[in-house]
């Protein structure tokens, strides 16, 4: 045999195992008639508008009156897609761009958010490829009685000084999801593009969840690595271990969970490059309170190493359903962190912004609507 030939059988070998991988589903979705096939596109959004007042938003102390876009979640616009193959064999894709609304602004990239395509095989799985959001991100969201809420949640990333966060949304990546009965599990990997290194600038995630009747639970290791350049391979590493859960028991739904954050950076350790280690608990409970209204509280209380003064926020956030796709809001949150020795760790109310004081509050009504 020739080593064109031999090339040649490898590559068919390859190929030929790949197909095996996603099992019988693909050879079927082959053989099926192109008239068995069905697609369908869809254009979808939230609108989240509302006034909000925070204090202390200036080093001098002075509060701030605005319109702000996306207090419960992130006003957006998207274009989402599924084929039908045969076999439970599926084709899906999503493009999702931050809208900010108050201002007719995108984000920082049109899809930045999510811009991916991927294939799905029914009782296997699916795998994705392009920017979307973690895995960690995906299992912990509905755990969270404030929803991820800019307007107030610490659970994605905490309002303090240094923030403790884990990975909610990566790019060049490649993750895989699949449900057996009551389980998930889910991993992603984000490529960090870097010549020569297999772990500059990547981040990595893995997943098991468990939802059957009223409990759902989980716990997700998320490792994000930062910093590096194609001629200095060593990054800073952020990793955080994720374990949470609801459980509902049809008066009222219980939320908890644990984060706990070390970020160990490469260079000289800087207030701009810290080294830190931190552990977040969150508790909450929601409840209906009439058959349009529904009221969520709770709080976050982050331990955070190397100082007294621990942070804890108080939030709370009421639902009135116009109908099943528009509601009115209002939320609320306190932040505060000081030690008896009188040492303060700076703290606030609104993840995306750095607060300037160890005290703050908000208050916040609006409207969302999804489409």
């Amino acid at each position: 045999m020739t080593p064109a030939s031999r090339t040649t059988r490898h590559l068919t070998l390859g190929a030929a195992a790949l197909c095996s991988a996603l099992g019988h589903g693909l050879a079927h979705a082959q053989a099926a008639p192109a008239s068995n096939a069905s697609s369908n596109v869809s254009i979808y959004g939230i609108m989240d508008l509302g006034v909000e007042y925070r204090t202390r938003n200036t080093a001098d102390g002075k509060g701030v009156l605005r319109v702000n876009s996306g207090g419960l979640n992130t006003s957006r616009l998207g274009f989402k897609g599924k084929e039908d193959l045969g076999g439970g064999l599926s084709a899906q894709f999503n493009l999702e761009s931050e809208v900010v609304a108050d201002t007719g602004a995108t984000g920082s990239a049109f899809f930045g958010r999510q811009a991916w395509v991927g294939i799905d095989q029914q009782g296997i799985g699916g795998i994705l490829l392009g920017r979307m959001s973690t895995v960690a991100y995906d299992f912990t969201i509905g755990h969270d009685f404030m929803g991820f809420a800019p307007q107030y949640s610490w659970v994605t990333s905490t309002a303090t000084v240094p923030s403790s966060a884990f990975t909610s949304r990566i790019s060049n990546a490649v993750r895989y999801r699949g449900t057996f009965g009551a389980f998930k599990v889910g991993a992603n990997v984000g490529l960090g593009e870097v010549s020569g290194s297999v772990n500059a600038n990547t981040s990595r995630g893995v997943s098991v969840g468990y939802d059957e009747g009223a409990l759902s639970a989980q716990i997700s290791l998320d490792d994000g690595r930062t910093g590096a350049t194609d001629t200095l391979h060593a990054s800073t590493s952020n990793r955080s271990w994720i374990a949470s859960g609801t459980y509902d028991f049809g008066s009222a739904k219980l939320y908890a969970g644990v984060r706990d954050t070390s970020r160990h950076p490469v260079g000289t350790i800087s207030a701009s490059n810290p080294k830190f280690h931190s552990t977040l608990y969150w508790l909450g409970v929601s409840a209906p309170l009439s058959e349009r209204i529904t009221g969520f509280g709770g709080f976050y209380y982050e331990n955070k190493g190397g100082t007294d003064s621990d942070p804890l926020m108080l939030a709370a956030k009421l639902h009135y359903n116009l109908s099943k796709r528009t509601w009115l809001y209002a939320t609320a949150g306190v932040a505060r962190a000081k030690s008896d020795n009188g040492s303060t760790t700076l703290t606030g109310v609104y993840r995306d912004q750095t607060p300037l004081s160890g005290h703050q509050a908000g208050l916040g009504v609006g409207i969302q609507h999804r489409f």
